[in-house]
Protein backbone atom coordinates (compact mmCIF):
# COMPACT_ATOMS: atom_id res chain seq x y z
CA UNK A 1 0.00 0.00 0.00
CA UNK A 2 2.84 2.40 0.77
CA UNK A 3 4.38 1.93 -2.64
CA UNK A 4 1.09 2.91 -4.26
CA UNK A 5 1.19 6.20 -2.38
CA UNK A 6 4.74 7.14 -3.35
CA UNK A 7 3.72 8.83 -6.65
CA UNK A 8 1.53 11.19 -4.62
CA UNK A 9 4.50 12.95 -3.03
CA UNK A 10 5.63 14.83 -6.17
CA UNK A 11 2.00 15.91 -6.68
CA UNK A 12 1.74 17.15 -3.09
CA UNK A 13 5.04 19.02 -3.32
CA UNK A 14 4.04 20.59 -6.63
CA UNK A 15 0.70 21.73 -5.21
CA UNK A 16 2.38 23.30 -2.18
CA UNK A 17 5.06 25.02 -4.25
CA UNK A 18 2.58 26.45 -6.76
CA UNK A 19 0.34 27.76 -3.98
CA UNK A 20 3.29 29.28 -2.13
CA UNK A 21 4.23 31.31 -5.21
CA UNK A 22 0.68 32.54 -5.90
CA UNK A 23 0.23 35.08 -3.04
CA UNK A 24 3.65 36.55 -3.78
CA UNK A 25 2.75 37.11 -7.42
CA UNK A 26 -0.64 38.59 -6.47
CA UNK A 27 1.08 41.08 -4.19
CA UNK A 28 3.59 41.95 -6.88
CA UNK A 29 1.03 42.89 -9.56
CA UNK A 30 -1.80 44.19 -7.33
CA UNK A 31 -1.09 47.83 -8.22
CA UNK A 32 -1.35 47.18 -11.96
CA UNK A 33 -4.54 45.13 -12.43
CA UNK A 34 -7.99 45.28 -10.86
CA UNK A 35 -9.11 42.51 -8.53
CA UNK A 36 -11.70 40.92 -10.82
CA UNK A 37 -9.51 41.26 -13.91
CA UNK A 38 -6.65 39.45 -12.16
CA UNK A 39 -8.94 36.60 -11.19
CA UNK A 40 -10.47 36.41 -14.67
CA UNK A 41 -7.10 36.31 -16.43
CA UNK A 42 -5.85 33.55 -14.14
CA UNK A 43 -8.89 31.32 -14.67
CA UNK A 44 -9.27 32.07 -18.39
CA UNK A 45 -5.62 31.24 -18.97
CA UNK A 46 -5.83 28.15 -16.79
CA UNK A 47 -8.96 26.80 -18.48
CA UNK A 48 -7.40 27.39 -21.91
CA UNK A 49 -4.26 25.50 -20.87
CA UNK A 50 -6.32 22.63 -19.44
CA UNK A 51 -8.48 22.36 -22.56
CA UNK A 52 -5.33 22.06 -24.66
CA UNK A 53 -4.15 19.31 -22.30
CA UNK A 54 -7.33 17.22 -22.52
CA UNK A 55 -8.50 17.74 -26.11
CA UNK A 56 -6.37 14.87 -27.34
CA UNK A 57 -7.32 12.49 -24.52
CA UNK A 58 -9.92 9.75 -24.74
CA UNK A 59 -11.07 10.63 -21.22
CA UNK A 60 -12.69 13.80 -22.56
CA UNK A 61 -14.99 11.91 -24.93
CA UNK A 62 -15.93 9.34 -22.30
CA UNK A 63 -16.48 12.08 -19.70
CA UNK A 64 -18.73 14.08 -22.01
CA UNK A 65 -20.74 10.91 -22.59
CA UNK A 66 -21.13 10.48 -18.81
CA UNK A 67 -22.19 14.11 -18.39
CA UNK A 68 -24.74 13.72 -21.17
CA UNK A 69 -26.42 10.82 -19.38
CA UNK A 70 -27.32 13.08 -16.42
CA UNK A 71 -26.79 16.62 -17.68
CA UNK A 72 -28.90 18.32 -15.02
CA UNK A 73 -27.00 16.61 -12.17
CA UNK A 74 -23.59 17.68 -13.44
CA UNK A 75 -24.55 21.19 -14.52
CA UNK A 76 -26.08 22.08 -11.14
CA UNK A 77 -23.14 20.68 -9.17
CA UNK A 78 -20.47 22.09 -11.46
CA UNK A 79 -22.17 25.50 -11.22
CA UNK A 80 -22.26 25.39 -7.40
CA UNK A 81 -18.59 24.33 -7.22
CA UNK A 82 -17.75 27.14 -9.66
CA UNK A 83 -19.64 29.67 -7.53
CA UNK A 84 -17.70 28.52 -4.43
CA UNK A 85 -14.48 28.80 -6.44
CA UNK A 86 -15.28 32.36 -7.53
CA UNK A 87 -16.07 33.32 -3.94
CA UNK A 88 -12.81 31.77 -2.75
CA UNK A 89 -10.64 33.39 -5.41
CA UNK A 90 -12.08 36.89 -5.03
CA UNK A 91 -11.66 36.86 -1.25
CA UNK A 92 -8.23 35.20 -1.52
CA UNK A 93 -6.90 37.68 -4.08
CA UNK A 94 -8.34 40.72 -2.29
CA UNK A 95 -6.68 39.56 0.93
CA UNK A 96 -3.26 40.10 -0.65
CA UNK A 97 -4.27 43.59 -1.78
CA UNK A 98 -4.56 44.45 1.94
CA UNK A 99 -1.96 42.40 3.82
CA UNK A 100 1.48 41.04 3.03
CA UNK A 101 1.73 37.52 1.56
CA UNK A 102 3.16 35.61 4.55
CA UNK A 103 0.56 36.95 6.99
CA UNK A 104 -2.36 36.39 4.61
CA UNK A 105 -1.36 32.84 3.73
CA UNK A 106 -0.88 31.97 7.40
CA UNK A 107 -4.36 33.21 8.33
CA UNK A 108 -5.76 31.34 5.35
CA UNK A 109 -4.63 28.08 6.94
CA UNK A 110 -7.76 28.26 9.07
CA UNK A 111 -9.26 26.50 6.04
CA UNK A 112 -8.17 23.27 7.76
CA UNK A 113 -10.58 24.00 10.61
CA UNK A 114 -13.41 24.93 8.26
CA UNK A 115 -12.76 21.81 6.17
CA UNK A 116 -12.87 19.74 9.33
CA UNK A 117 -16.23 21.23 10.33
CA UNK A 118 -17.67 20.91 6.82
CA UNK A 119 -16.53 17.31 6.62
CA UNK A 120 -17.95 16.52 10.05
CA UNK A 121 -21.35 18.01 9.16
CA UNK A 122 -21.74 16.55 5.68
CA UNK A 123 -19.54 13.41 5.66
CA UNK A 124 -20.33 10.79 8.28
CA UNK A 125 -16.81 9.33 8.24
CA UNK A 126 -15.36 12.70 9.26
CA UNK A 127 -17.89 13.23 12.06
CA UNK A 128 -16.05 10.86 14.39
CA UNK A 129 -13.26 13.41 14.70
CA UNK A 130 -15.45 15.72 16.76
CA UNK A 131 -16.08 12.94 19.28
CA UNK A 132 -12.38 12.95 20.20
CA UNK A 133 -11.62 15.42 23.05
CA UNK A 134 -8.16 16.09 21.67
CA UNK A 135 -9.75 17.37 18.45
CA UNK A 136 -11.62 20.06 20.40
CA UNK A 137 -8.40 21.01 22.22
CA UNK A 138 -6.61 21.21 18.89
CA UNK A 139 -9.26 23.50 17.43
CA UNK A 140 -9.02 25.82 20.44
CA UNK A 141 -5.22 25.83 20.17
CA UNK A 142 -5.34 26.70 16.47
CA UNK A 143 -7.83 29.53 17.07
CA UNK A 144 -5.68 31.00 19.85
CA UNK A 145 -2.65 30.85 17.57
CA UNK A 146 -4.55 32.67 14.82
CA UNK A 147 -5.69 35.35 17.30
CA UNK A 148 -2.07 35.93 18.37
CA UNK A 149 -1.02 36.38 14.75
CA UNK A 150 -3.84 38.84 14.11
CA UNK A 151 -3.53 41.01 17.24
CA UNK A 152 0.19 41.35 17.88
CA UNK A 153 1.14 43.28 14.75
CA UNK A 154 3.85 45.93 14.92
CA UNK A 155 1.62 48.43 13.16
CA UNK A 156 -1.55 49.84 14.65
CA UNK A 157 -4.66 47.79 13.99
CA UNK A 158 -6.81 49.65 11.48
CA UNK A 159 -9.69 49.02 9.11
CA UNK A 160 -7.51 47.93 6.21
CA UNK A 161 -5.74 45.34 8.34
CA UNK A 162 -9.02 43.98 9.71
CA UNK A 163 -10.48 43.82 6.20
CA UNK A 164 -7.47 41.80 5.04
CA UNK A 165 -7.92 39.35 7.90
CA UNK A 166 -11.62 39.04 7.10
CA UNK A 167 -10.87 38.36 3.44
CA UNK A 168 -8.43 35.58 4.39
CA UNK A 169 -11.00 33.94 6.67
CA UNK A 170 -13.80 34.22 4.09
CA UNK A 171 -11.47 32.70 1.50
CA UNK A 172 -10.79 29.83 3.90
CA UNK A 173 -14.52 29.19 4.39
CA UNK A 174 -15.14 29.31 0.63
CA UNK A 175 -12.29 26.92 -0.09
CA UNK A 176 -13.63 24.38 2.39
CA UNK A 177 -16.85 24.32 0.36
CA UNK A 178 -14.91 23.95 -2.89
CA UNK A 179 -13.36 20.81 -1.44
CA UNK A 180 -16.64 19.60 0.07
CA UNK A 181 -18.71 19.95 -3.10
CA UNK A 182 -15.96 18.37 -5.15
CA UNK A 183 -15.53 15.45 -2.76
CA UNK A 184 -19.24 14.72 -2.28
CA UNK A 185 -20.57 15.41 -5.79
CA UNK A 186 -17.81 15.20 -8.41
CA UNK A 187 -14.84 13.13 -7.23
CA UNK A 188 -14.98 9.63 -8.63
CA UNK A 189 -17.63 10.43 -11.24
CA UNK A 190 -15.30 12.14 -13.69
CA UNK A 191 -11.49 12.20 -14.02
CA UNK A 192 -9.99 15.03 -11.89
CA UNK A 193 -8.59 16.84 -14.94
CA UNK A 194 -12.05 16.93 -16.52
CA UNK A 195 -13.64 18.17 -13.27
CA UNK A 196 -11.16 20.98 -12.88
CA UNK A 197 -11.36 21.96 -16.57
CA UNK A 198 -15.15 22.18 -16.44
CA UNK A 199 -15.13 24.18 -13.21
CA UNK A 200 -12.45 26.62 -14.39
CA UNK A 201 -14.25 27.12 -17.71
CA UNK A 202 -17.47 28.01 -15.88
CA UNK A 203 -15.58 30.33 -13.54
CA UNK A 204 -13.94 32.24 -16.39
CA UNK A 205 -17.25 32.40 -18.29
CA UNK A 206 -19.16 33.77 -15.29
CA UNK A 207 -16.44 36.30 -14.49
CA UNK A 208 -16.06 37.63 -18.05
CA UNK A 209 -18.71 40.40 -17.85
CA UNK A 210 -17.79 41.27 -14.26
CA UNK A 211 -14.10 41.69 -15.08
CA UNK A 212 -14.77 44.36 -17.70
CA UNK A 213 -17.84 46.09 -16.27
CA UNK A 214 -16.74 46.45 -12.64
CA UNK A 215 -14.04 49.03 -13.39
CA UNK A 216 -10.83 49.71 -15.25
CA UNK A 217 -9.13 46.32 -15.77
CA UNK A 218 -5.58 47.69 -16.07
CA UNK A 219 -5.01 50.36 -13.43
CA UNK A 220 -1.24 50.74 -13.67
CA UNK A 221 1.38 50.64 -16.39
CA UNK A 222 2.48 47.00 -16.37
CA UNK A 223 5.25 45.97 -18.67
CA UNK A 224 5.69 42.63 -20.38
CA UNK A 225 7.12 41.12 -17.19
CA UNK A 226 4.02 41.97 -15.11
CA UNK A 227 1.73 40.52 -17.77
CA UNK A 228 3.83 37.36 -17.90
CA UNK A 229 3.70 37.05 -14.10
CA UNK A 230 -0.08 37.51 -14.10
CA UNK A 231 -0.71 34.84 -16.74
CA UNK A 232 2.01 32.55 -15.42
CA UNK A 233 0.72 32.73 -11.86
CA UNK A 234 -2.66 31.57 -13.11
CA UNK A 235 -1.24 28.62 -14.98
CA UNK A 236 0.98 27.60 -12.04
CA UNK A 237 -1.19 28.47 -9.05
CA UNK A 238 -4.61 27.64 -10.51
CA UNK A 239 -4.17 25.13 -13.33
CA UNK A 240 -1.19 23.63 -11.50
CA UNK A 241 -1.98 24.06 -7.79
CA UNK A 242 -5.75 23.69 -7.86
CA UNK A 243 -5.53 21.06 -10.59
CA UNK A 244 -3.29 18.95 -8.37
CA UNK A 245 -5.69 19.52 -5.47
CA UNK A 246 -8.52 18.04 -7.56
CA UNK A 247 -6.23 15.11 -8.33
CA UNK A 248 -5.28 14.58 -4.68
CA UNK A 249 -8.73 15.08 -3.13
CA UNK A 250 -10.22 11.64 -3.96
CA UNK A 251 -6.97 9.98 -2.92
CA UNK A 252 -6.34 11.80 0.36
CA UNK A 253 -9.81 12.86 1.49
CA UNK A 254 -11.11 16.31 2.38
CA UNK A 255 -9.34 16.84 5.71
CA UNK A 256 -5.96 15.42 4.69
CA UNK A 257 -5.94 17.24 1.35
CA UNK A 258 -6.66 20.48 3.21
CA UNK A 259 -4.19 19.81 5.99
CA UNK A 260 -1.12 19.29 3.77
CA UNK A 261 -1.53 22.95 2.86
CA UNK A 262 -0.16 23.81 6.31
CA UNK A 263 3.29 23.72 4.76
CA UNK A 264 2.41 26.54 2.36
CA UNK A 265 3.08 29.38 4.89
CA UNK A 266 6.63 28.16 5.37
CA UNK A 267 7.34 28.37 1.65
CA UNK A 268 5.46 31.65 1.23
CA UNK A 269 7.25 33.13 4.25
CA UNK A 270 10.63 32.38 2.70
CA UNK A 271 9.62 33.96 -0.61
CA UNK A 272 8.05 36.97 1.12
CA UNK A 273 11.15 37.44 3.29
CA UNK A 274 13.42 37.74 0.25
CA UNK A 275 11.07 39.75 -1.98
CA UNK A 276 9.21 42.02 0.48
CA UNK A 277 11.49 41.96 3.55
CA UNK A 278 8.40 41.08 5.59
CA UNK A 279 8.99 40.69 9.32
CA UNK A 280 7.00 39.14 12.15
CA UNK A 281 7.08 39.80 15.89
CA UNK A 282 8.13 36.99 18.21
CA UNK A 283 4.56 36.67 19.47
CA UNK A 284 3.31 36.33 15.91
CA UNK A 285 5.86 33.62 15.20
CA UNK A 286 4.85 31.79 18.38
CA UNK A 287 1.17 32.19 17.46
CA UNK A 288 1.85 30.80 14.00
CA UNK A 289 3.58 27.77 15.47
CA UNK A 290 0.66 27.19 17.85
CA UNK A 291 -1.78 27.49 14.92
CA UNK A 292 0.15 24.98 12.83
CA UNK A 293 0.62 22.64 15.81
CA UNK A 294 -3.10 22.63 16.54
CA UNK A 295 -3.91 21.81 12.92
CA UNK A 296 -1.23 19.12 12.90
CA UNK A 297 -2.86 17.48 15.93
CA UNK A 298 -6.13 17.37 14.01
CA UNK A 299 -4.35 15.54 11.19
CA UNK A 300 -2.96 12.98 13.62
CA UNK A 301 -6.43 12.35 15.02
CA UNK A 302 -7.71 11.80 11.50
CA UNK A 303 -4.90 9.31 10.87
CA UNK A 304 -5.82 7.36 14.01
CA UNK A 305 -9.37 6.96 12.77
CA UNK A 306 -8.25 5.54 9.43
CA UNK A 307 -5.71 3.06 10.83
Amino acid sequence: MRNNNLPLYPAIFGMLLFWAVTPVTIAWVRADFSLTFQVWVRYAGSSAALWIAILSKRTLRSSLAIIKTDLKYFLIRLFITSACTISFQLFYTYCFFLVEPALGILLYQSQVLFSLLAGAVFISAERKLLYMPSTIYSIIMAILGAVAVIIFQEQTINFTFNAGVLMALLAAVSWSFVGLTNKVWLAGKLPPIVNVTMVFSLVSLLLTPVAFISGTPVIGTPGAMKWAVLVGSGILGIAGGQGLYYYLLPKLGLITAASVQLLVPLLTGLLSFFLFEERFTLIQIAGGLVLLTGCRMIIRNKSKLTE
